[in-house]
């Protein structure tokens, strides 16, 4: 009886530590930090630095005094991280031809420094969710 307890019990482990390791996975729509889960952030700087606007139900904005924020962030945002399930699409509209899409940031995506991307640093004057 001894070998057949023993025996239960290294399958209860063995079955523990696979449990384990799926709970410990990261699921595939995991948070980038810093901001939070099924939140879209914008950040004034590369690397998710400066100032910082987040928001997770705010279906479009100006950065011309953007929702819970002060002050002229127009052609400043350098960074941004979407950790939804929606499509930031981000608008510049200094041309005289009116609004232009400048970027569509996919659902789970992030994009660390705009400067990598020709024409999207430093221009995005509004955005809009899921109307690209």
């Amino acid at each position: 009886m001894s070998k057949i307890r023993s025996a239960a019990a290294i399958a209860a482990a063995i079955a523990g530590v696979a449990a384990g390791t799926v709970v410990a996975a990261a699921p595939a729509s995991a948070a980038t930090a810093p901001c939070p889960a099924n939140y879209y952030c914008f950040y004034q700087n590369a690397s998710y630095t400066g100032w910082h606007l987040n928001y997770s139900s705010t279906p479009s904005g100006s950065f011309n005094n953007p929702p819970a924020s002060s002050g002229d962030k127009r052609s400043q945002l350098s960074s941004i991280i979407n950790n939804g399930n929606r499509t930031i699409c981000l608008y510049n509209h200094r041309g005289v031809l009116g609004d232009k899409l400048i970027l569509k940031v996919g659902p789970f995506k992030d994009y660390k420094n705009l400067a990598d991307i020709p024409g999207t640093n430093d221009k995005a004057d509004s955005w809009k969710i899921n109307a690209c």
